[in-house]
């Protein structure tokens, strides 16, 4: 099992349903990769762990202002088909 979203209370690595939420405040703000430090506030992210393998996922709270930095500074990655 490779897929899942673990905001949904089950791993996708390991099937377990032991997922914990928590917080997680970013120092550097979110930027482009190789993009160095751009003096943004810290960026809030909400993060879901399994306490089965570890398997961890970090989710943006996202708000207005927020959506335009990302539309505007970072880079789109167009959706691809999974294998077959």
């Amino acid at each position: 099992m490779t897929n899942g979203d673990l905001r949904h209370g089950r791993c996708g690595a390991c099937g377990g349903g032991e997922v914990y939420r928590g917080e997680y405040a970013a120092q550097g703000g979110l930027r482009p990769p190789g993009g160095g430090v751009l003096g943004a506030k810290a960026t809030v992210f909400d993060a879901f762990v399994c306490a089965g393998c570890g398997n961890t996922q970090l989710c943006v709270r996202l708000d207005p202002k927020m959506v335009s930095y990302i539309r505007k500074r970072l880079t789109w990655v167009p959706p691809q088909q999974g294998p077959d």
